[in-house]
């Protein structure tokens, strides 16, 4: 063979080796590689990788600073574990090519890959939410909210788990049941007369029932007592500021319609409002704290180690919210002793003296 054929099958033997070695940098190329070059320097192939992967880069012209830049290839290399042509195992660098996000400036808004459901949807899920579940329900999306402040919602709640029971008040009854005005507020209350585990739940407690203490800063709207067999009942209804409640911060608002307050599903006159019931064994001359809230509680008890002594301390409503401690002779303080019980009951509660009459005692509880 002549020197010129032999040089010509270098040649292409060279070039085919190169082919063979282009493509990405892998691991193999550097650290576990079996021979080195000698001369401590990269592979040609893993060099022109490298070149034309940087060329690739800063193919197109940006004139945005270097931190704008950072989001638009974020996430876009990857580590991928290969089988080379030797057979072996080898970990390479990958670009995965996406196009670059457009601000909001662009006029493009960046889409998030929600779905939104059709309203009936949601009112059809709503037909098989339980009772204690309503709240996590709207909570969701503003669709579940809606649904929730509707009156179809609450009609059929009512219907699902209306059931006969003694003592129910008449204006929960299913033929009062009908007007729109406080609708939500009135199948809270039958739920507590008609649904098993608000019910059981109810039973579960028989003596001391809430915690006074947790009544400060509550303004005194009522006053009232009566007698109940060989017992003395005292009442005192309590109302939570505006200021708690996140009303009266803002400006003036509009002033419904007398339609649109028929038709308020949502309302409450008794929202905010909680009833301290304490039931004491004689009758006990009071002073009238109406227009006060409660600034202090002690419940202790009584001399004969049997029962409890409870003291209510009331203040004006501007002093409750200032710092230290009133002057003895701005407090008006209400002592009950002896204590049998003392019950904190919420508006939602069947013992909670509504306008209405209601008859119900506490025998039956039991």
């Amino acid at each position: 063979m002549s020197g010129s054929s032999k040089k010509a099958g270098r040649r292409m033997s060279s070039q085919k080796n190169l082919n063979k070695d282009l493509g990405d940098v892998t691991l193999n190329d550097y650290a576990n590689s079996p021979v080195s070059n000698g001369k401590g320097r990269l592979k040609k192939a893993a060099s022109n990788s490298v070149v034309r992967e940087v060329k690739q880069l800063t193919a197109e012209t940006d004139d945005r600073a270097w931190y704008e830049k950072l989001e638009d290839y974020e996430g876009d290399f990857e580590f991928v574990e290969e089988d080379g042509e030797d057979g072996e195992r080898a970990v390479i660098v990958k670009r995965n090519p996406r196009r670059r996000r457009k601000t909001a400036s662009e006029g493009d808004s960046i889409d998030d890959g929600g779905v939104e459901y059709p309203l009936d949807i949601w009112f059809l899920i709503s037909e098989h939410i339980r009772p204690e579940d309503v709240s996590i329900f709207a909570r969701i999306c503003k669709s579940a909210l809606h649904v929730v402040s509707t009156a179809k919602f609450w009609f059929h709640l009512y219907r699902r788990h209306y059931r006969t029971v003694p003592n129910l008040p008449e204006r929960l009854q299913p033929e009062c049941m009908v007007r729109l005005y406080g609708l939500r507020a009135c199948v809270i209350r039958a739920l507590h007369f008609t649904y098993p585990p608000f019910v059981n739940k109810l039973k579960a407690v028989t003596t001391f029932e809430g915690d006074p203490h947790n009544l400060t800063k509550r303004q005194c709207i009522l006053m009232w007592h009566q007698k109940c067999k060989n017992q003395w009942l005292f009442f005192f209804k309590l109302k939570q500021s505006n200021l708690v409640l996140g009303r009266g911060t803002g400006g003036p608002t509009r002033q419904p319609d007398l339609l649109e307050m028929l038709e308020d599903v949502s309302a409450n006159q008794d929202e905010g409002c909680k009833v301290l019931q304490v039931t004491c064994l004689n009758y006990i001359a009071i002073p009238m704290v109406m227009g006060l809230s409660l600034f202090s509680v002690s419940l202790t008890l009584a001399r004969g180690m049997r029962h409890h002594r409870l003291n209510l301390a009331f203040v004006s409503d501007h002093m409750c919210y200032t710092a230290g401690k009133p002057n003895i002779s701005d407090t008006s303080t209400v002592t009950l002793d002896p204590v049998i019980n003392v019950r904190v009951l919420d508006w939602w509660h069947p013992m909670y003296p509504h306008a209405t009459h209601t008859n119900y005692s506490p025998q039956d509880r039991d």
